[in-house]
């Protein structure tokens, strides 16, 4: 298997909000940081102590999908919903899942349709925002 047979194209992926499972033509926001605080010690110091500090802002995942005519899970997200756990499962070329991202409480935050517009025939797009405090990763 050659290096580039064993990349993971970001193409092929689930979304599951609770048990139910949706479709969504982006996904952004799939990362993590951790804040450091760093103090000195009473006394010789030779050195500083770091440590790990608290979340102070919680983290955004940025879904965006069409506005479908018959998709009656999505039509219940809005606004300040708490969602008790997203999955977002990554595949490999086949479809075979890879990667599984795993939030637990987290808010949508933000819900947008986007603009009209009579002159053009685009696909109306559907915007969520979901807030969380912690995202892991875990390989299948």
């Amino acid at each position: 298997m050659g290096l580039h047979e064993s990349l993971v194209i970001n193409n092929r992926f689930l979304v599951y909000i609770g048990l139910n499972r949706l479709s969504f033509a982006k996904v952004s926001g799939l990362d993590g940081s951790a804040s450091k605080e760093t103090y000195a010690e009473g006394g010789d110091n030779y050195f500083a102590h770091t440590m790990i500090a608290p979340k102070e802002q919680l983290q955004t995942i940025r879904m965006e999908r069409g506005l479908q005519l018959k998709n009656s899970q999505l039509d219940r997200l809005y606004p300040g919903m708490w969602i008790p756990t997203l999955e977002i499962i990554v595949g490999d070329q086949k479809g075979v899942p890879v990667y599984d991202y795993f939030v637990m409480s987290a808010y949508v935050t933000k819900w947008d349709a986007g603009g009209l517009d009579a002159s053009t025939g685009n696909v109306m797009i559907e915007v969520f925002e979901i807030e969380h405090s912690g995202l892991s990763k875990m390989r299948i």
